[in-house]
């Protein structure tokens, strides 16, 4: 599932190759595809427009365009894009392409089909949930105060509550447990349990692993073509995330898989431990 460090390897990759184009023709072949406005209307308002720029939000591609709209895209699950010239292969589950003034076609593949995007004139109002986004995880103002004073009330997991995307946008399953076991905080934690310490660790490891990912998704757009646009490296140097079962990297303990909130988390129960609570009926020492 491409989350932020992946969708900014699409940004660096395909928008060079979008920046200056126009659009000359538009082939949705999968309505489910645009979720505003219309199939006709998304095509009719993207013929002949120049791409002016190529930008990220979270998990979010946007495109801005020369007449004032933008175009905001979620790949979700499945999500892939490229630009390539008109006698390359076109991807597997084509959902959709983008004839260019150049000749290249853009095409945006998607398995699962879940994958959505939105036009929106100039001065319409964004629905797509883009302006309900939290920080980056690389702003000034996320450090620890901020993720305890927005999360250290709760009560839910850790885990689930770092995957609300209007505290810190585009953090997903797979860096939520990066930053965790960064962190050495066990992801069922309560975030009312979370110590201060503990935040404080979280905060410096959030930026920290999204930034290592984006550098180990660097690629050349030659290269990224080639993978079909999926060739993100940042999966090689993933520690917790689909390690369940696996040695630990630090300590070699197994790690363990758990469901939280419907979503799965990897830890290590040694460098993770959940925390010991008092059982009063029986006078010692109970595991969450």
């Amino acid at each position: 599932m491409p989350e932020l460090p992946e969708i900014e390897t699409v940004r660096r990759c395909v928008g060079p190759m979008l920046i200056g184009r126009r659009v000359e023709s538009v082939n949705v072949r999968c309505s489910k595809l645009i979720a505003h406005p219309s199939e006709n209307g998304f095509a009719e308002s993207l013929v002949g427009r120049r791409v002016e720029s190529v930008g990220r939000r979270g998990k979010f591609l946007v495109w801005s365009l020369d007449s004032g709209a933008h175009v905001d895209i979620h790949f979700r699950m499945s999500g892939q894009m490229t630009v390539s010239p008109p006698e390359r292969p076109e991807m597997r589950w084509t959902r959709l392409e983008i004839t260019l003034n150049d000749g290249c076609i853009l095409r945006y593949a998607d398995q699962r089909r879940f994958g959505r995007m939105w036009l929106f004139e100039d001065g319409e109002e964004d629905t797509s949930g883009i302006n309900a986004l939290g920080p980056e995880p690389d702003d000034s103002t996320v450090d620890w105060r901020y993720l305890k004073g927005m999360l250290g009330n709760r009560r839910m997991a850790l885990k689930s509550a770092l995957l609300d995307q209007s505290v810190v946008a585009g953090l997903g399953n797979i860096y939520t447990d990066e930053s965790l076991f960064g962190a050495r905080i066990n992801p069922l934690t309560p975030c009312c349990e979370v110590t201060t310490l503990q935040w404080k660790r979280l905060a410096t490891q959030i930026p920290r692993i999204v930034s290592r990912a984006i550098s180990e998704n660097a690629m050349s757009p030659e290269q990224y073509l080639e993978s079909g646009g999926r060739g993100y490296r940042s999966s090689d140097c993933l520690q917790a995330y689909g390690h369940g079962g696996l040695p630990c990297v630090r300590c070699g303990t197994p790690m363990i898989r758990s469901v939280v909130g419907g979503r799965s988390a990897c830890w290590c129960p040694r460098c993770q431990p959940p925390k010991l609570h008092r059982t009063p009926a029986f006078g010692r020492a109970g595991r969450l």
